[in-house]
């Protein structure tokens, strides 16, 4: 298998030109896809970084940062520290773990902990809000009385043959937060636990976080089934919640369900993925100057002629990421008149 290694924002040279040529590739693509890391038909790769097949089997590309050593998951964590980018966070990254693997000769890329700082970041709002309850189903003894429908054969067989005729063996529903959305939330939640504290001891916020959000599961259990795990399908109408249990799912799905493989580095072999770099440059910076001046900064503000990256509405300043040098006076007269506070 050939995999074709590049940095964003480039060209391929003359002879993986020849190889892409032979592939005949298929650029066309919906209006938010992300096909090929975003590479275009004159073989220029864009801002995203990751690893996707050219030809399944045949041919991958691996993109990395443009920047020897960049950080990006030091930028990820600047975001998950802001709370009014929280939402921002899942457009930055996509890992397709139902494609193939691809498998590599070392591997550049840490997507754990990318998966782990969105999943707590979207479980911290959940908690903030508070748990769902839901109709479940429960099986229980009771004492000097009837709830629900009698199980005739538990309660004899536990019950009636032992002498204890003041007991009931019934089935019942109760309203409560122990439902599957939780439970499967929770065990994410141990999993996520456990990794952290063998391989990111040193980041509090994050290993705060996930003691904060099991506090609030205390009264949730863990057990649940692999398989209905699998078979789950996610209810879009609570936000967060869809959001948090598509996560959930990724993160029992990424350690096989297993809490063993939670000791394990990454390894070599990549389900396609990619990270919208220049999405988290704005958004790293966004979250650095909403520190620095607090709600001043206005984030994508909407304009007669497209949004802005940013606006500081008491300095009557546009901020853009893409440009270097900013002429204050110019902006001033001409486009902060175009802008809509």
């Amino acid at each position: 298998m050939k995999i074709l290694k590049i940095k964003e924002h480039k060209t391929f040279d003359s002879s993986d030109r020849e190889i892409l040529k032979s592939l005949s590739l298929d650029f066309s693509c919906g209006k938010d896809e992300v096909k090929f890391l975003k590479l275009n038909p004159n073989f220029e790769t864009s801002y995203f970084i990751g690893v996707d097949w050219l030809k399944l089997e045949h041919c991958a590309l691996v993109v990395s940062p443009k920047i020897e050593g960049l950080n990006y998951l030091e930028m990820f964590m600047t975001c998950f520290n802001n709370s009014d980018i929280s939402q921002e966070l899942k457009k930055i990254y996509k890992i397709n773990f139902d494609d193939k693997p691809i498998q590599l000769e070392t591997n550049p890329f840490e997507l754990t902990p990318l998966i782990v700082i969105h999943f707590l970041n979207i479980v911290r709002e959940i908690v903030k809000k508070g748990l769902k309850k839901d109709y479940i189903r429960v099986e229980d003894n009771l004492q000097l009385k009837i709830k629900g429908k009698i199980l005739f054969s538990k309660s004899l067989k536990l019950n009636n043959f032992r002498g204890r005729t003041d007991r009931n063996y019934c089935n019942y529903q109760e309203y409560s937060v122990d439902c599957f959305e939780n439970r499967l939330l929770k065990k994410a939640l141990i999993f996520v636990q456990t990794y952290l504290n063998k391989h990111f001891k040193t980041q509090k916020p994050l290993l705060n976080t996930v003691n904060y959000a099991l506090s609030a599961f205390s009264d949730v259990s863990d057990d649940i089934e692999i398989i209905k795990i699998k078979q789950f399908r996610i209810n879009a109408l609570y936000k967060e919640y869809a959001e948090g249990l598509r996560l959930a799912k990724m993160v029992l799905q990424k350690f096989s369900y297993s809490i063993i493989e939670t000791n394990k580095k990454e390894d070599n072999k990549v389900p396609p993925f990619y990270i919208d770099m220049s999405l988290l440059f704005e958004l790293y910076v966004y979250s650095k100057l909403k520190k620095a001046f607090g709600k001043k900064i206005i984030y994508q503000a909407k304009g007669n002629y497209g949004n802005v990256d940013f606006l500081d509405i008491d300095e009557k300043l546009v901020i853009d990421t893409s440009i270097k040098h900013i002429i204050q006076s110019y902006l001033k007269g001409i486009l902060i008149g175009n802008v809509k506070q």
